[in-house]
């Protein structure tokens, strides 16, 4: 069974750089398509700078590496749409007491970096001495947890650029956790971009569903031509089925090659099955979309 198309194992190492693999798209769009099955390089593109922290001590590993947009009045709306969504996906607790302009306090990022990496090192510790408790003298286990969390520009297009966030966790137990999440934005203005894209329709022959289970199809056969769509059911659980697949927690993520549909660990399925993905091309997608979502892929 196939873990996950991510480079967990560079995750671990290189957090900062690694993302989401470019899975391929269903059907290759070909070259009149109205959406350009492949997104032209952005003429503008978003610059981003890294700010790090990083500790290790008896208790634990604690990191925490974020790109922050780079201060522009000319995008000033979109650096502080991500930077609020910086802040909440690290808690959402930076300035609270803090007076002045949210925007400008949000851009103060060596402080928005310390505030969050003390809460993970609190956290880290407050876990550590709740798992010690439970144990007296020798037979306390030596533990070092580990918590790492990275924030990076993932990809980007003319009018869209897609943010990426990835959370390592081992907290005990047999098996660590990693969450990966993202969220693709509009340049214009910094609106976030969520399944409101796809229009909404009563008519089981005018949705998404078969490429979805397409896309499903290809992960879980993992380069096996013999799996059948009929197999899906064998790997899905709780809400999801052969029969209809609910929209992914995680937001519509723009790429080059269209748009990826990631869940996470137990969203859909058990924990040995990775993180179910797959990108539906532009082309394939077109149907589907609202004008709102077509005009950001022109």
């Amino acid at each position: 069974m196939k873990k996950s198309i991510f480079c967990i194992a560079s995750l671990l190492t290189l957090l900062c750089a690694c993302g989401p693999k470019e899975a391929k798209s269903n059907v290759a769009a070909p070259s009149d398509s109205k959406a350009a099955s492949t997104q032209l390089a952005p003429a503008d593109t978003l610059a981003v700078t890294m700010f790090t922290r990083h500790k290790i001590d008896s208790m634990a590993t604690s990191a925490l590496n974020v790109e922050f947009p780079v201060a522009n009045k000319k995008k000033a709306p979109l650096v502080t749409s991500i930077n609020e969504w910086i802040s909440e996906q690290l808690g959402g607790t930076y300035a609270a007491g803090l007076e002045g302009d949210y925007a400008k306090l949000l851009s103060d990022t060596t402080a928005v970096m310390n505030h969050y990496f003390a809460s993970i090192e609190k956290y880290n510790a407050t876990n550590w001495h709740d798992i010690m408790d439970n144990f007296e003298g020798p037979e306390r286990p030596e533990l070092e947890l580990y918590d790492s969390i990275a924030i990076t520009k993932w990809q980007e297009g003319q009018q869209w650029v897609t943010m990426q966030y990835v959370n390592n966790v081992y907290l005990g137990g047999a098996h660590g956790s990693y969450l990966i999440f993202g969220q693709t934005f509009r340049k214009s203005d910094g609106r976030r971009i969520g399944w409101e894209i796809i229009r909404k329709s009563d008519d089981p022959e005018d949705n998404i569903q078969s490429l979805m289970r397409k896309g499903l199809v290809e992960y879980f056969g993992d380069g096996n031509p013999d799996f059948k769509e009929e197999e899906l059911g064998d790997y899905l659980q709780g809400e999801a089925s052969a029969y209809y697949i609910p929209m992914p927690q995680c937001p519509p993520l723009f790429t080059k090659e269209g748009v990826m549909f990631l869940y996470n660990q137990y969203e859909i399925a058990a924990y040995a099955a990775g993180l179910p993905q797959f990108v539906i091309s532009y082309k394939d997608l077109m149907p589907y979309l609202t004008e709102t979502a077509k005009r950001l892929i022109k």
